[in-house]
């Protein structure tokens, strides 16, 4: 091979000249950008130098016309950020444009991933429209917690989730309005989750209008036209609502509507002795050894399952009475023998079986709880085909032996705030713990992984109320089930609030409209130090001591625009501390010179409180507490977490 001199002097020159004349391009390509700061963080990222900036001339390239949609719902959403004018366009993109595209062949991608390449455009690509829709999400929430809110980082994004079903139930034992679950779709969405599971009856309730049944629903219940609104809008987002009837147990409202078809037996009808909520109301079990139980539940299936447009439809079949209390029954006993079943137990595994073709004819897949082998291995056991949600074990335990499983164990995964507040009590989803070192297994036959919200003993507690003890949680299950690995829950919380809520104009059920990052920040009160208030840990906390006239002084480490403060009280438990009451933010250039910004009373929650205020531009912010909801005068006012509101 011959080589040609000339040539390769003018290579070594112009490299040379290079290195020479623009060093600095040189050192800025050892330095590349770090990925976007997103929620889930993203999976694989390949950061360059430069930025992208999005503004006057931008437009969203959409060349497929199934993604037209898509396009128009994000020029919405980059408006509410406050890139407004972005126009949808048929055109090539152009430098400057955001692409939105489909690539069939990109099978590593698989159902749900997307490849977001920054370069001089912002092209989203995925194999089906759930990836490209991903990718828009993390579009914005780039653009959110840039500083200037409309550059992005230029690199390239190949995000594909570990998990394929990440998942919340919400028990409606406790209404919710409509317009709740539309916050949570959207907030599902915004962290990549993909299926709601509403649990829509129960002991006390019957969320869905009947016209079969007149009588049935409940006075708060959802009509069809609610029930067909909500999957439209759910489909927009990628989320698939799995509806639950739960039978025969929990059954209460169905038994009292009608009351032949419920066990006569005190042992099924009234186990006051279980703890269960409602289990001393009466017709707690419906007689599922009457053929007329059967046909009404056909009946009523018919009616209910069509209704909705996901692949699954939940029957229940959790806390039934243990076998000791089953063979108190008579007409339980007489029937498991006449049937040749070795234990009453079998009788709810034939159940599950019997009306597992009922779901089957509508062209839907059966779900359970796991119970009818919660004491002992059955004889008779539901099909195979049926998915199960595990909750006493891991989900390995049920998918090893050969059932589709949804892992939401009890122990770790639910959320009860009216049993539990505080780390250690049932009910009381951890994030540490499952942030930390929860296994999101993906092993064979595990669908995925699901939050379960429930209502028990807080029916009458605000829907805001039930929202606080869940968003950290759903969220945290949301990044670990995308692919995040485990690890220190504190650094996830300072990017979760940096991202902020999907919507960050809804004040009815959000409360975290994008915060600072609380990195570098110094606190004190003058004397101790505060910095229990800036360490996103909500299990530690400042004390204000009330003799002191105590103020939280936080120096941000920079100027910043801020537009409000969110406060955390002390978590529920922490014996010596209370919520403060009377405050008032202040703002200062120079830490000595203060101006007041906002000034009121917390309510006396455990939830937090955002307190907006008009956008100033502050290095240090202080909160002085005025008052504590203690009625010991001498008790300490805590904060537990104080951040402040990116302006």
């Amino acid at each position: 091979m011959h080589r040609n001199p000339r040539k390769s002097v003018r290579l070594i020159t112009a490299s040379v000249a290079f290195a020479t004349v623009v060093p600095g391009v040189a050192i800025a390509a050892q330095n590349p950008n770090p990925a976007p700061v997103t929620v889930p963080a993203i999976s694989d990222w390949q950061g360059t130098t430069g930025n992208l900036h999005l503004g006057a001339g931008s437009r969203i390239a959409v060349t497929d016309p199934s993604l037209r949609g898509l396009g128009e719902q994000l020029s919405g959403e980059l408006a509410e950020q406050g890139l407004r004018g972005i126009p949808v366009t048929t055109d090539k993109a152009h430098a400057g444009d955001i692409a939105l595209s489909l690539a069939p062949n990109e099978k590593p991608l698989g159902a749900e991933g997307y490849r977001l390449a920054i370069g001089n455009t912002a092209a989203i690509t995925g194999n089906r429209s759930a990836g490209v829709f991903y990718g828009t999400r993390t579009l914005l929430q780039a653009l959110r917690t840039a500083g200037d809110r409309a550059s992005l980082p230029k690199g390239t994004a190949r995000d594909v989730p570990k998990i394929g079903e990440r998942a919340q139930m919400l028990d409606i034992r406790k209404f919710y309005p409509v317009s709740y679950l539309k916050q949570q779709i959207r907030q599902m969405s915004w962290w990549k989750m993909n299926t709601f599971h509403l649990h829509l009856s129960d002991w006390n309730a019957f969320r869905i209008q009947s016209e079969r049944f007149p009588g049935l629903s409940s006075k708060q219940a959802y009509s069809k036209r609610d029930l067909r609104d909500l999957q439209d809008y759910a489909r927009r987002y990628h989320v698939t609502i799995i509806p639950e009837i739960d039978l025969p147990g929990h059954a209460s409202h169905i038994g009292d509507y009608r009351p032949d078809l419920a066990f006569g037996c005190r042992s099924l009808s009234y186990p006051a002795d279980s703890g269960w909520e409602g289990a001393g109301t009466g017709h707690w079990m419906l007689d599922v050894t009457k053929k007329k139980t059967l046909d009404f539940l056909t009946r009523l299936l018919d009616e209910i399952v069509p209704l909705f447009d996901g692949p699954r439809f939940h029957i229940g079949g959790d806390e039934l009475p243990n076998e000791a209390e089953q063979q108190k029954c008579p007409e339980l006993v007489d029937y498991a023998k006449k049937r040749g079943f070795s234990s009453t137990a079998d009788v709810f595994a034939d159940f599950i079986n019997k009306l597992n073709p009922v779901i089957r004819a509508h062209g839907k897949q059966t779900e359970v709880w796991q119970w009818w082998d919660l004491e002992h291995d059955t004889a008779v056991k539901p099909d195979k085909n049926v998915v199960v949600d595990e909750w006493k074990n891991a989900a390995p335990h049920r998918a090893q032996k050969g059932y589709p499983t949804v892992g939401t164990e009890e122990t770790e995964l639910y959320v009860s705030a009216g049993f539990g507040k505080r780390p250690g009590s049932y009910g009381y989803f951890d994030p540490r713990e499952v942030y930390g070192s929860y296994d999101f297994s993906a092993q064979q036959n595990i669908l995925g992984y699901r939050v379960s919200r429930w209502s028990d003993r807080a029916h009458n507690s605000p829907v805001p109320w039930f929202d606080f003890y869940a968003r950290r949680p759903i969220a945290v299950l949301a990044a670990r089930a995308w692919g995040e690995p485990a690890g220190d829950v504190r650094a996830f919380f300072d990017r979760y609030d940096r991202v902020g809520d999907a919507d960050p104009a809804n004040r009815d059920y959000g409360a975290d409209p994008g915060m600072l990052s609380q990195r570098g920040w110094q606190a004190t009160d003058g004397t101790n130090d505060g910095g229990p208030a800036i360490d996103n840990d909500p299990y530690t906390a400042w004390n204000a001591r009330p003799e002191s006239s105590p103020m939280l002084r936080v120096d941000l480490g920079k100027n910043e625009r801020v537009s409000g403060i969110r406060y955390l009280p002390p978590y529920i438990g922490a014996s010596v501390d209370v919520p403060v009451r009377g405050y008032e933010i202040l703002g200062s250039a120079d830490g000595k010179n203060w101006h007041s910004l906002a000034k009121g009373e917390f309510p006396d929650t455990e939830a937090e409180t955002a307190v907006r205020f008009a956008p100033a531009t502050v290095r240090h912010l202080a909160m002085k507490v005025l008052s504590s909801h203690a009625e010991d005068p001498t008790a300490m006012s805590a904060v537990a977490e104080f951040d402040a509101v990116r302006g």
